[in-house]
């Protein structure tokens, strides 16, 4: 696998919504290149692609408000599945916010998804009986 970690680049933009779509992440209410837009303002260093050559073939979003950090946005390519692709972005997006000071890393899956939620698991992400909620405040 010659696959680099870095960080995100707007030219990468049209390669990583394409992989949000294949994933099965982006939703009719969120607008994806709003999404990246909002997160290039806020914390860009925290938003991560993984290459493979000139394809982007995984990413993650992370954030950190001073009480604890929350990833988004983590996809693999099909064809990198397995490689360990997703779990090199986990952990350089956690190692990154433990340099931050954060203490405590969070997400959100939805409770359909019994792929996210095994991988989770098996890289030591804890599941917990919460309610998680939500209002949007600007309509894409």
């Amino acid at each position: 696998m010659s696959v680099r970690i870095r960080a995100f680049d707007e030219a990468d933009t049209a390669q990583t919504v394409a992989l949000w779509h294949a994933a099965g992440l982006t939703r009719p209410w969120n607008d994806p290149h709003r999404d990246i837009e909002r997160k290039l303002r806020v914390q860009r260093e925290l938003f991560l692609v993984a290459a493979d050559g000139p394809d982007i073939v995984g990413t993650v979003m992370g954030g950190y408000d001073g009480h604890r950090g929350w990833l988004y946005y983590l996809a693999t390519a099909e064809t990198h599945r397995g490689q360990g692709v997703g779990a090199a972005l986990v952990a350089e997006v956690e190692r990154m916010l433990l340099a931050m000071g954060c203490p405590k890393v969070q997400l959100m899956v939805r409770p359909d998804n019994a792929g996210a939620r095994g991988f989770y698991e098996a890289i030591g992400y804890e599941s917990f009986d919460t309610w998680a909620t939500g209002k949007r405040l600007i309509a894409d």
